[in-house]
């Protein structure tokens, strides 16, 4: 148990030495929630080198301090076959208020897939986010979910009022 605690601890000494400074930079009062839309894809390549791309919406829910619970939906193929996914994760960033500079953030979840690929997942991702503390900014991440996964994504974020 001690060392399980350790990873997420280890991560936020490391990334986050300033929280203070980065919840004041753009995320809103506590308790206040950031509603972030927007059109995403998906590319994997999964056993027997089975390519696939899937599009479509995503949408998520973050706090202020940077933790975001996001649903993406697509439509797409894989190797020859019609294929739908759907992935639940949960998000943490690490400088949620950063403007006019990339962010990083990391995540995992649960995909399942339709069609071609078909089964459930576990996902597992690292992520770049274009200024997550302005208004919207493009995202891609990398990790593993029905194969090895990178995601093209342009996030439109809702802030809570009273905070610009």
């Amino acid at each position: 148990m001690k060392r399980f605690l350790a990873v997420p601890g280890l991560l936020l000494a490391v990334g986050g030495s300033r929280p203070a400074a980065a919840q004041s930079a753009g995320a809103g009062p506590p308790g206040s929630l950031i509603l972030e839309l927007g059109p995403q894809a998906t590319f994997t390549i999964g056993d027997s080198v089975r390519f696939g791309l899937v599009a479509g919406p995503r949408f998520a829910l973050r706090t202020a301090g940077g933790t975001r619970g996001s649903l993406a939906l697509g439509a797409g193929i894989v190797g020859d076959s019609l294929s739908g996914r759907i992935e639940g994760a949960v998000e943490y960033q690490l400088a949620p208020g950063a403007r006019g500079r990339p962010g990083i953030y990391f995540g995992g979840g649960l995909t399942g897939v339709l069609g071609g690929g078909r089964g459930g997942y576990l996902l597992l991702f690292v992520g770049l986010e274009q200024s997550p503390g302005g208004g919207s900014g493009w995202a891609v991440e990398a990790g593993l979910g029905g194969g090895f996964r990178i995601r093209a994504a342009y996030h439109w974020r809702k802030f809570p009022r009273g905070r610009r």
